[in-house]
């Protein structure tokens, strides 16, 4: 599908999943010594674009689509293409600072310019002057800034703060999984799951992780428990599962100044030196007051990032491929301003990272049919209130109110996948997808895993007629609990007509039970059977114009709300 895609664009780019037009393209680039930050920046929205697409493949595809050799393949072409786009930015970097002082500022004689897209945000400055009063400077297009140490101020040294809205600099076996959404790698049957592992529940030896696939109205259980991998515990290392880094990486540098351009007569000459770019070689010395000489660095935060609270600043540890929070003191948060300064004891590339659970558990949730194969979808988390309406296979972002403002507008009310909509609320802070380790990390009451999945298979093949809401029990038990109301149209289904249903994956039965009630009871409403699925206990009581529309339903819209509900496990974390 991929490539049929890629073949209908037409649009001249490779194809990253046949290797020689990839590695052509790579060699082609590599080889062209002489681009500026420009170029770079419009190659990259290329080379962005089939890191995606590869990405997608890798997140996305079954085993019977692509092979452990494709695979392997498009993860080694990913990493070439993120290794070849950053060089190109030093490269590009270096050829800036060879003419630097060509461009030289007429208020303080040193050099400074911010060139900045959708992707990222460049940012330079030169001292060609070095004189100490000239420590400090704000990047004013870009928000960022920096304050030097004296020694520094009087060396022949560029800063540059290169912020990339992406990050590979993350480990990418780490971002896949964080992303990862459905995969069937290793396949069991129901029946040996269930004697395997019957609780949601994260054992000592492994972590049991749930992933579903459909085709059509045929939806299949597969079951992958997923080793710990028992990395060394180092002081401040960043564990990845709890912290996530938000708005891209900051790669904050000093670097060498190479000769300057020299005019002689009608010429200009420039000492060539085959060394590329390179680091300015500093050693914090002690400041006036006996202390270590330290960077202050002051970040602008992204617009289109929610930082719902303070940032953990974290440091790029290259040895030991860690974030890591060693090494950086002094922060200061401004909420307001959108700006975070913090000091540091040499210059590193950074991250903001954000608590990845802390949205978590949900305080209600509701889903409910909004026209013929569509739906809407609240979300409401600890700080935020999500909507997103469903129609056929695509799903929308109506809003996202944070005290009681709306805030994304640059990904509201576009439609996109259930995935792509995931990973675009992820990229923006609003992480309201528990992963499999998320357990560790939120207190919810375990729960039978098989019978949480049949219950969204459940729903899914309902929402075109019903509605399902939060119900304020559920925590106490260890079995599911929720609303559930016969809902045709807009306007129909009042307050009070909400049922709610008890049910352990073996059997739903339907409570006598008011979701005002202060205390849960298991008495049963009169005449009440129990069913061995929802639909049938529904089917039972419902409207045959209800049940006209659960046939009818379209099995696309039937798959996006399975999908939305497998992501966000309402019934789990709420």
């Amino acid at each position: 599908l991929l490539q049929w895609e890629h073949y209908l664009s037409c649009d001249g780019t490779p194809d990253p999943t046949v290797p020689q037009e990839i590695n052509t393209f790579m060699s082609l680039w590599r080889d062209d010594q002489d681009e500026d930050i420009q170029l770079v920046m419009e190659k990259a929205e290329v080379v962005l674009n089939m890191i995606e697409k590869l990405q997608f493949l890798l997140l996305e595809a079954s085993p019977e689509e692509i092979t452990d050799k494709q695979r392997d393949q498009y993860q080694e072409v990913i990493l070439q293409l993120q290794d070849l786009l950053h060089q190109k930015y030093n490269d590009a970097t270096q050829n800036l600072l060879k003419v630097a002082n060509m461009y030289e500022d007429s208020e303080t004689g040193n050099m400074h310019t911010v060139l900045k897209d959708e992707n990222i945000t460049f940012c330079i400055w030169v001292n060609l002057k070095k004189k100490a009063r000239f420590k400090n400077h704000v990047f004013q297009e870009a928000g960022h800034g920096f304050e030097l140490p004296k020694s520094l101020a009087l060396s022949s040294v560029a800063i540059r703060v290169l912020h990339t809205r992406y990050d590979h600099v993350s480990p990418l076996a780490a971002s896949l999984k964080q992303n990862s959404s459905n995969t069937d790698d290793i396949k069991e049957t129901e029946e040996e799951t269930e004697k395997n592992s019957d609780v949601l529940d994260v054992p000592s030896q492994g972590i049991w992780l749930f992933f579903m696939c459909s085709t059509t109205k045929v939806l299949r259980l597969s079951i992958l428990c997923v080793k710990n991998c028992s990395l060394e515990e180092a002081p401040k290392a960043v564990d990845l599962q709890q912290l996530l880094p938000l708005g891209g990486v900051y790669h904050i540098s000093a670097l060498q100044l190479p000769p300057q351009a020299q005019d002689i007569g009608d010429w200009s000459m420039v000492e060539l030196l085959d060394v590329g770019l390179e680091v300015y070689p500093y050693s914090p010395g002690k400041a006036e007051d006996g202390t270590q000489e330290a960077v202050q660095i002051t970040l602008r935060l992204p617009d289109n990032v929610i930082y719902f609270k303070v940032p953990v600043v974290a440091r790029w540890d290259p040895a030991g491929q860690q974030w890591r929070t060693d090494g950086i003191s002094k922060i200061t948060y401004e909420a307001e301003e959108k700006s975070i300064t913090f000091s540091m004891g040499d210059f590193y590339t950074v991250a903001l990272l954000q608590d990845a659970h802390l949205n978590l558990p949900y305080q209600a949730w509701e889903l409910h049919p909004a026209g013929v194969d569509e739906g809407l979808f609240t979300v409401t988390a600890v700080f935020a209130t999500i909507q997103i309406q469903i129609k056929d296979n695509q799903c929308m972002l109506s809003s996202v109110v944070v005290e009681e403002e709306e805030m994304l507008s640059h990904i509201t009310g576009k439609w996109m996948s259930p995935f792509a909509l995931r990973a675009a609320l992820k990229r923006a802070g609003v992480n309201i997808f528990p992963a499999e380790y998320s357990p560790k990390y939120v207190p919810v009451p375990r729960k039978a895993a098989l019978a949480e999945v049949k219950a969204y298979e459940q729903m899914a093949l309902l929402a075109a007629a019903f509605a399902f809401a939060h119900s304020k029990l559920h925590l106490t038990v260890h079995f599911f609990l929720q609303q559930v109301r016969e809902h045709l149209t807009a306007g129909s289904a009042k307050d009070n007509d909400w049922s709610l249903f008890m049910f352990n994956g073996e059997k739903v039965q339907n409570l006598k039970l008011p979701e005002t009630s202060e205390a849960f009871s298991e008495e049963l409403e009169e005449e009440s059977e129990f069913h061995s699925t929802l639909y049938h206990m529904l089917k039972d009581s419902a409207s045959s114009e209800a049940m006209d529309k659960v046939e009818r339903a379209g099995f696309l819209f039937i798959d996006s709300v399975y999908q939305l509900l497998l992501a966000t496990r309402v019934l789990a974390y709420s």
